[in-house]
Parts: C-alpha cells; structure tokens; sequence
C-alpha cells in the first residue's frame, strides 16, 4: 500500500511569524531543498514519487549499500538531489519514517518519527536532515535559490498523517520558499 508522505502548508516568508514559531519553543527547522520528495520502500528498493508513481531514480550499487542498512517493509520519505543541480548526484537527504517493519506510525509524532531515524547510520549518499532550533530566519535567508530553496517548519508534536491525496497538507508543517525563477508569492 502507498501512504502519501506528510506535505508541508505554503507559507509566505514573513520574518515576525517565523520568529513567533521559534519562540513558541515547538518548532524546529529543516532546510528546503530544491529536490524530488520521494519515498523509498525498503522491501521492493523501488522509489515511489509523491503521486504514487514510481520514479525514473535508480540507485548505484553504493547509494543501495547505504539504504540496506534500514529495515524491511519500510517506507522511508526522502529528498532525492539527483536531477535538478548538476554537482549533486545520488544524494538523499532523510526527512521521516512512515512505516517501520510493516508498522505505520500514523498517530505518532513527527519527534517519535525523527527519534527513529536518527538511530540509523547513515553515509555519503544517504543523510540525515538536520534539524535546527533556533535561527530560523537566518537559515531562511542563507538559502540560495538553487540547492536550498527555503526552509521546512515542523512542530515537533505533529501527529504523522496519511492521505489518499498527494495534495493533502498537514497543519503542523510550513515550507517558507525563497522568490526565484520559477516560483514567487
């Protein structure tokens, strides 16, 4: 079964209600970066996009090494940084674990979630997102339109939802982008 990974709300970068979700102390930030949102199926090794297609990605022997060390009948969601920036290839940043060992963790918290990944080891091409608790604005602003396109806020008590729709937001995540060619608020 395919469960539509978590999909943050379009939040227009106002400095003042990113410092109040900082201050508010529930919050943490992740970098947006400009890549594809997939998920990887660890019994398969297949990728599956946001639609509930699979993806044209195929891993090298040594990305497919790295992501061998989760465990079966888990579906992980990921930044895929392949196809959109010619310097980086075969990288996938970790967001959240959906289901693990054939158990979804619809209910759970996205800190129960980031709790689990963060027990994995991870190498060159498989990474853990990082995670900041202060300074968001100035993250926002270290974005530079290419690589990073904004930054993801996630309150840390968010319960992890599945939808039937890939457009489905869930109202505890906010993607604040950077203005750029193809995309302006």
């Amino acid at each position: 079964m395919f469960y539509y990974p978590n999909r943050p709300i379009l939040m227009p970068p106002d400095k003042q209600t990113i410092q109040n979700l900082e201050d508010s102390g529930s919050y943490i930030a992740e970098q947006k970066f400009n890549g594809d949102n997939i998920t990887y199926k660890t019994s398969e090794k297949e990728f599956w996009n946001r639609d509930n297609t699979k993806s044209r990605y195929r891993a090298t022997p040594e990305v497919q090494k790295e992501l061998n060390k989760f465990p079966k009948h888990s579906d992980i969601n990921l930044e895929l940084m392949h196809y959109h920036e010619k310097t980086l290839k075969n990288i996938l940043i970790v967001h959240c674990i959906m289901v693990l060992e054939g158990h979804t963790l619809l209910g759970k918290t996205y800190e129960d979630s980031r709790k689990i990944i963060e027990s994995f080891k991870y190498g060159e091409h498989v990474k853990l997102s990082i995670i900041y608790r202060k300074n968001f604005w100035n993250l926002f602003e270290q974005a530079d339109g290419t690589i990073t396109e904004g930054i993801v806020l996630k309150r840390l008590n968010g319960k992890i939802q599945f939808s039937t729709s890939p457009l489905a937001n869930v109202p505890w995540m906010f993607k604040v982008r950077k203005p750029c060619k193809k995309y302006s608020f």
